[in-house]
């Protein structure tokens, strides 16, 4: 059923691409009463929420966006319960459920995705697909694909993959599907394990698709610009953190393919794309209703039916362009500001320099960490602030958080690297710029 729900979605989706901007406002329009009315009646938040603001149900014909009340990853976590539309999913099923199952493959109850992630706000976040939503996010995704066509094709994917991840759920869902015959062979690179250890198998597999953070795909063309690869991508597309001009231009030197650049989040796992002969990003404007601000993105999921976000509120700051261009019927963007961390970097237990990736730490998860952050002590140590649940054993969750940091120091042979969890009440924001970090360096005094 999978593959042809896709399919189907697919050819609706193309016909939008041929379509003028009115259109697609209009189509925007119809999608977002449709989503209003679906949340007022099968959401309890949302509901509650617009009558605490004066909003009846009758409002919602002609009420204008920016006149509905905001919301944010604090309120959504806070208000699982009572957002989610479907019967039998509650935080603390899915909390259990991610704990208990690492794979990015596995379903909650054989049909819902759950992605979870941090962010760089640090704090948890976890969101619901339901098959049907899935799917259509990957007829979505067949709009990075060029390339894409009936002959399988062989791919790599080089990311955070030990998780419910949004980059490594997409990679995977076609495996043990029909949809696998799209795949003549596929390799799952770890960025958060020693690259060295993939070179033979990336060499043997040579694959024609490369996707995964532009920081681990620019390692592997630096790695063929030294001669310890020989691979020829037809296609690299780059997701997850922003895409730099230098990088860009490091893969472009290695392979001949100039980089497509998607801009996606857990929260809508298909914002933007900019393919590689476009100077802008494209919004996927069927799919989501934007509303761009001077200090953050405002984001309506129009396809999510079961976990409602409506005007939810992101960190990101985007940059509109001077010039438009003519192409695709969507807003364009030139550039997405302050979204990524820089790489920690220790020295690990041979003596050579080692990172953690940020992304890998983005997306850590254990059960009862509400939110975290990670101080740089020096080369060789590092201070884990922690906000945890108080409905939760404090001393058990810190020593889960023991294990599953250990876990990831130990991948990277950084076993040596001491770390100290310090549980806190409150998170404090850079004073300089008024922003939180998720991965800082110490300061005079701090332990």
């Amino acid at each position: 059923m999978g593959i042809f729900r896709t399919i189907y979605y697919n050819l609706k989706l193309n016909r939008n691409l041929k379509k003028s901007k009115d259109q697609i406002k209009n189509l925007q329009y119809k999608k977002l009463r449709k989503l209003l009315f679906y949340a007022y009646d099968n959401s309890q938040f949302y509901r509650e929420l617009y009558e605490d603001n004066d909003i009846k149900r009758k409002n919602l014909y002609d009420i204008k966006i920016e006149d509905l009340p905001l919301v944010n990853k604090k309120m959504i976590m806070e208000n699982f319960n009572k957002n989610i539309t479907k019967e039998n999913i509650s935080r603390k099923k899915l909390e259990d459920f991610l704990e208990k199952n690492e794979k990015p493959s596995d379903l909650y109850n054989n049909k819902y995705r759950i992605i979870h992630t941090s962010g760089s706000t640090g704090r948890i976040g976890i969101f619901v697909y339901s098959a049907d939503e899935w799917d259509f996010i990957k007829a979505v995704s067949l709009r990075l694909f060029s390339n894409f066509g009936l002959k399988p094709k062989s791919y790599a994917y080089i990311g955070a993959v030990d998780g419910h991840y949004a980059g490594i759920s997409l990679f995977m869902s076609p495996i043990n599907q029909f949809e696998e015959i799209f795949y003549k062979d596929y390799l799952i690179i770890n960025i958060n394990k020693v690259l060295s250890s993939y070179l033979t198998k990336l060499n043997k597999l040579n694959p024609q698709n490369i996707t995964g953070y532009p920081s681990g795909v620019k390692m592997l063309a630096e790695l063929q610009l030294k001669g310890e690869i020989d691979i020829s991508p037809e296609t690299v597309i780059c997701g997850g953190e922003p895409l730099l001009d230098n990088d860009s231009e490091i893969i472009k030197k290695a392979w001949d393919v100039k980089p497509l650049n998607y801009y996606a989040s857990s929260e809508s796992l298909m914002i933007g794309i900019k393919r590689p002969q476009d100077n802008n990003m494209f919004l996927m404007d069927d799919i989501n209703y934007i509303e761009i601000k001077k200090d953050k993105t405002i984001i309506t999921n129009l396809y999510n039916y079961t976990q409602p976000l409506i005007r939810y509120e992101l960190s990101d700051v985007l940059e509109k362009p001077k010039i438009q261009e003519k192409d695709w019927p969507f807003e364009q963007i030139k550039n997405i500001i302050g979204r990524r961390e820089e790489m920690i970097w220790f020295d690990n237990e041979n003596g050579n320099r080692e990172f953690l990736h940020p992304i890998v730490l983005a997306e850590f998860y254990v059960k009862g960490l509400k939110k975290f952050q990670i101080v740089k002590l020096d080369e060789k140590s590092f201070l884990m602030k922690a906000k945890i649940n108080s409905n939760y054993n404090k001393d058990e969750v810190k020593n889960k958080i023991r294990k599953r940091m250990e876990k990831l120091l130990s991948q990277k042979n950084m076993s040596n690297i001491d770390f100290i969890i310090k549980e806190v009440e409150k998170l404090e924001v850079d004073s300089e710029t008024g922003k939180f970090q998720l991965i800082k360096k110490r300061r005079r005094g701090e332990d």
